[in-house]
């Protein structure tokens, strides 16, 4: 059942039941990630041209389990389907061509030809959380199944609570925020000060004051100084924290800051953030403590580059980094490379990080 640390999880396929010939429902179908060159089901994808960062959003998906197992359970299509309603289905097949290829690649074709005709961008030098929020949003519109797009959206929803007070009159006012990943701006340092994302996060949700946009008080009616507070309300399964490394200095065109910013293969919110910025009500230590699962990394300059990932491909931490149609194992100390470095313009750094529930 072992090898080489990786667990076989092969479908067991069940003799032809009275029960099944009477139209009971047979178990669902997953994929067994125990096929190809290093028996995890790790398999390159084609770079077909301007894909950006499509195909290493693809592998994340692919490689995690609890989404494959949720999108093994659509079933089987309906012949009349509209083209927009096949992408779920699309998706799913080539996840089932990439477990059976004998090839060291697999090409996207159909799930490219399926994307084309719902005009989305992604095959640019995109932003890549606005790649994943599309691709996923557009998952979610086309499950017909509610059980399964609530399992989905779940999966990879954060939930959160934005409170502001008014620095003139102290009203109050909250707004909750539905998102699929966390946003850290990485800011320029005039003395290459070195970041941690834990500390990163804690900035996020402490207290800070909020631009003009934000600071508009119902009651004043104009903007001025106001405080906002943030707080999870929910934590997902699998939590996507945005490296955003693009900005302007001293009025220059924009460029991408490769400023140092560590993240731990571990992270325990409860050492991170304090307890009022944490969800309300009683939750298992486990909740909080999350694994390093996936980083996309951007190699490249602000208008200029192209993305691949690196991902934890077994229980006993092995990674394996995938860079389009080529695949192979790698250590920890290369996944800490995509830190950043400002001596490095066109050096490799984190652009999404990917975290699971550490029972997962």
């Amino acid at each position: 059942m072992y090898e080489d640390g990786y667990i076989d999880l092969r479908v067991v396929e069940v003799e032809e039941s009275q029960e099944d010939v009477c139209g009971a429902p047979t178990p669902n179908k997953c994929l067994s990630y125990s096929t190809g060159r290093f028996k995890n089901g790790a398999i390159g994808l084609c770079n077909i041209g301007f894909t950006g960062c499509l195909n290493p959003l693809l592998q994340t998906l692919y490689m995690n389990k609890e989404f494959t197992d949720i999108l093994c359970e659509i079933g089987d299509p309906d012949d009349n389907l509209s083209p927009e309603k096949r992408l779920p289905y699309e998706l799913l097949k080539l996840f089932e061509e990439m477990q059976n290829s004998k090839e060291d690649s697999v090409p996207p074709y159909r799930l490219l030809r399926c994307l084309q005709p719902l005009s989305v961008t992604l095959f640019a030098q995109n932003d890549v959380a606005e790649v994943f929020s599309t691709l996923l949003n557009l998952l979610l519109q086309n499950i017909s199944n509610p059980r399964l797009e609530e399992r989905l959206r779940s999966l990879y929803s954060v939930s959160l609570e934005e409170r502001f007070t008014c620095q003139r009159c102290f009203q109050q006012r909250s707004k909750h925020n539905d998102l699929l990943s966390i946003t850290i701006s990485v800011p320029h340092s005039k003395y290459q000060r070195k970041l941690t994302l834990e500390h990163a996060l804690w900035k996020y949700f402490k207290c800070r004051e909020v631009n003009e946009d934000e600071s508009i008080c119902p009651k004043c009616e104009r903007s001025g100084r106001a405080s906002k507070v943030t707080q999870l309300r929910s934590l997902p399964r699998t939590l996507n924290i945005h490296l955003r490394r693009l900005g302007k200095r001293n009025g220059s065109r924009l460029q991408k800051i490769n400023r140092t910013l560590s993240f731990p293969p571990v992270l325990d919110l409860l050492e991170v953030l304090d307890l009022d910025h944490l969800p309300e009500g009683e939750h298992p230590t486990s909740h909080y403590n999350y694994r390093l699962f996936a980083v996309i990394a951007h190699s490249g300059t602000a208008s200029v580059g192209y993305f691949s990932t690196y991902i934890s491909c077994s229980k006993n931490g092995a990674w394996c980094f995938f860079n389009d149609s080529s695949v192979c194992k790698v250590s920890w100390d290369d996944v800490k490379c995509t830190y950043g470095n400002t001596s490095f313009h066109w050096g490799v750094t984190a652009s999404l990080l990917i975290y699971v529930q550490s029972d997962v």
